[in-house]
């Protein structure tokens, strides 16, 4: 009896880790386009490596690690914009948007998620690209 408790737990435990991935959404106001867009992430002190979450068509697994989530957004090869999340917690799911617009030729990204936390901020590309860790 104790067994089948304990497979049962084990079984519940592993589907929710399973369905409670992170979600990210996109949007590009004209004249931007969506293949002109890279995001890569890095968690800091974990062993996921540098990845690539979106190339410009396809939107990739967010890895789910706790610690400090460095994103990192090129666009053509030539601007680049970053912003760093905090997660206390690798079993937090959080729904990320991000809005990319143009304003007096510069590119900007609208950046809000929800979850554990919570967060809206507006970064600025700049020309200088930042390297990973």
């Amino acid at each position: 009896m104790k067994f089948s408790k304990l497979l049962l737990l084990k079984t519940i435990l592993f589907l929710y880790a399973c369905t409670n991935k992170n979600e990210m959404e996109l949007d590009f106001s004209n004249p931007l386009k969506k293949e002109d867009f890279k995001i890569e992430i890095q968690i800091l002190g974990s062993d996921v490596n540098r990845k690539v979450i979106y190339d410009g068509n396809i939107i990739y697994d967010i890895p789910n690690e706790y610690g400090e989530n460095e994103w990192h957004f090129n666009y053509k090869d030539s601007l680049y914009g970053y912003f760093r999340h905090f997660k206390s917690n690798r079993n937090d799911k959080h729904n990320y948007t991000f809005h990319f617009f143009q304003k007096e030729n510069n590119i900007f990204a609208e950046i809000k998620f929800n979850g554990a936390s919570k967060e809206l901020k507006t970064i600025s590309f700049t020309k200088n690209k930042k390297d990973f860790r």
